[in-house]
């Protein structure tokens, strides 16, 4: 059996990427699998905790992105079935904005206003709702995304996160159900983009290209075309 016993301290896009490695690890393994407790699991159907303890268990290393893509892998889609599946008649747009601790993890995670401007000028006229979320609404770039959809009469709205961290799962089951993602380099929309329905999704070139330098296996095999579980429509 191969088992994630505790669920490191991690933001909530690390804690599904580290859960669908171990899924993926076991299934060609052909082991079982074990999986602890941890917030927002309860979103989805199925056996998502896998099986007791009851047979002798190897814990899961430590692995996030780089385990992603890899041959004949699970489908995402399949392996977190939202449990209250909501259907819109409208097509949706979600637009997220990351900023408080990527300051200092890594300035360059910080995108320009340029590239929003330039990703909804692409989609705005194929798209009926705009949704912004953000966990930091000081963000220069959000503040002047707002500006410019008010500039231009563009109706939008914000995801409930945005006023209230507490809200966490409705923003992501939010940007699930989304048509098209204006994504950011945060693993919480990340693997939004690869969950609930197939989506368009539009990254800073910038962004990759710098990643892509820094040979990070994720963002080189995305480059690269990525997989049926999450690829590239565009960038800017």
């Amino acid at each position: 059996m191969l088992a994630i016993t505790k669920m490191p301290n991690f933001g909530f896009g690390n804690k599904l990427l580290y859960y669908f490695n171990l899924r993926q690890e076991s299934h060609q393994l052909n082991r079982n699998f074990h999986c602890c407790e941890f917030e927002g699991l309860e979103l989805f159907q199925g056996p998502m905790r896998g099986i007791d303890l009851s047979e002798e268990f190897s814990e899961l290393k430590l692995c996030l992105g780089e385990k992603f893509f890899i041959k004949n892998p699970l489908n995402t889609r399949e392996v977190f079935k939202i449990k209250d599946q909501v259907k819109s008649q409208t097509k949706n747009c979600a637009i997220h904005f990351r900023g408080t601790d990527f300051h200092q993890w890594n300035p360059q995670s910080i995108l320009s206003t340029k590239y929003y401007l330039a990703s909804i000028e692409e989609v705005e006229n194929d798209v009926d709702v705009l949704t912004l979320f953000t966990d930091d609404q000081d963000l220069e770039s959000f503040k002047k995304t707002c500006d410019f959809l008010k500039w231009k009469g563009k109706e939008f709205r914000l995801g409930e996160n945005t006023n209230n961290r507490n809200q966490f799962e409705k923003d992501f089951l939010e940007m699930c159900n989304s048509e098209v993602i204006i994504s950011s380099p945060s693993t919480f929309c990340i693997c939004a983009g690869m969950i609930g329905k197939e989506k368009q999704i539009i990254h800073s070139s910038a962004w990759i290209n710098s990643r892509v330098e820094k040979n990070d296996t994720f963002w080189v095999k995305l480059s690269e075309g990525g997989n049926q579980n999450y690829k590239l429509w565009k960038t800017f």
